[in-house]
């Protein structure tokens, strides 16, 4: 297993997981993932990036699928692109767990700078608030695949 595709504990990124395994939402211009971007999303490359650039649609399938496979790919990068075609086509939605840390971020008591929990003492909870920037991890993909 690579160091993006583990087993899940509690994940810092937003992603899935499939199989047992965790995967990190990821989408390149590497070859292989434009080949499952074609096979899979049936859509011109730009197109597919522009969708994704934008806060699209999660009800499209295809475009869902194409970014499974393109993390799955990242995940097991000596995976050819049929063995992760077929996982993909094969997939049951309902068994894939999407996973949104920052949703999951906003039901969680604020948190000051050092990761304690405030006090609560005069200190007041926006003063002890860290910001998304000093506790989200940095991603190579900057955006937000879970189905809603």
């Amino acid at each position: 297993m690579s160091e993006t595709a583990t087993t899940r504990s509690k994940p810092a990124e937003n992603g899935f997981e499939l199989a047992g395994e965790f995967y990190r939402w990821h989408v390149s211009d590497v070859g292989k993932d434009l080949m499952l971007i074609d096979r899979i999303a049936g859509m011109p490359i730009t197109e597919f990036f522009e969708t994704i650039e934008d806060d699209f649609d999660r009800s499209r399938a295809p475009i869902l699928l194409a970014l499974i496979a393109t993390s799955v790919r990242h995940g097991h990068p000596d995976w050819t692109v049929d063995r992760i075609a077929r996982l993909v086509m094969n997939v049951n939605l309902s068994d894939v767990e999407f996973v949104d840390v920052d949703a999951e971020e906003d039901d969680l008591p604020p948190t000051s700078a050092n990761g304690q929990a405030p006090s609560t003492g005069d200190s007041s909870a926006s003063e002890s608030r860290s910001t998304s920037s000093e506790t989200t991890p940095e991603r190579s993909v900057m955006f937000n695949a879970t189905p809603g």
